[in-house]
């Protein structure tokens, strides 16, 4: 099964995000073992934090979203490596991705080439299949 990156997240905690109910419907099926293999790409809870803090909010806030996040049953972390890292590199020269997003597609391919994901940005990496959170739930 695929990685998440961070709309998904953002979605989550915010009740007002048009991706709100399938993300939150999202992470019930990884809770519940449901979906199996999902993974949340390390990536996306440091992009997590950096939307946040510019957004103002505080330190507490932020840790206890992140801690909620670690919570959720059956949802394990792809780490942030050198390799993720030069994968990304390569990705952004080749597709003009941004910097997370490429982070998260670079996880992506190395872990089992598939990300959750409602940006098609990723739709012109050939490399990695998105999966449109909708047809997960």
């Amino acid at each position: 099964m695929p990685v998440i990156e961070l709309d998904m997240l953002i979605a989550l905690v915010n009740r007002s995000d048009r991706l709100h109910k399938v993300a939150s419907e999202l992470f019930q099926g990884i809770a519940s073992g449901k979906l199996e293999g999902v993974r949340l790409a390390s990536s996306a809870l440091l992009e997590y934090e950096l939307v946040l803090r510019s957004r103002g909010y505080d330190e507490k806030d932020i840790r206890e979203d992140i801690e909620a996040f670690k919570l959720i049953p059956n949802l394990d972390e792809v780490p942030l490596t050198s390799e993720v890292i030069l994968k990304a590199s390569s990705l952004r020269e080749a597709y003009s991705l941004t910097y997370f997003d490429s982070l998260h597609c670079a996880t992506a391919i190395l872990y089992d080439g598939q990300i959750v994901a409602s940006d098609k940005a990723y739709d012109d990496v050939p490399e990695v299949r998105r999966l449109d959170p909708f047809s997960l739930v």
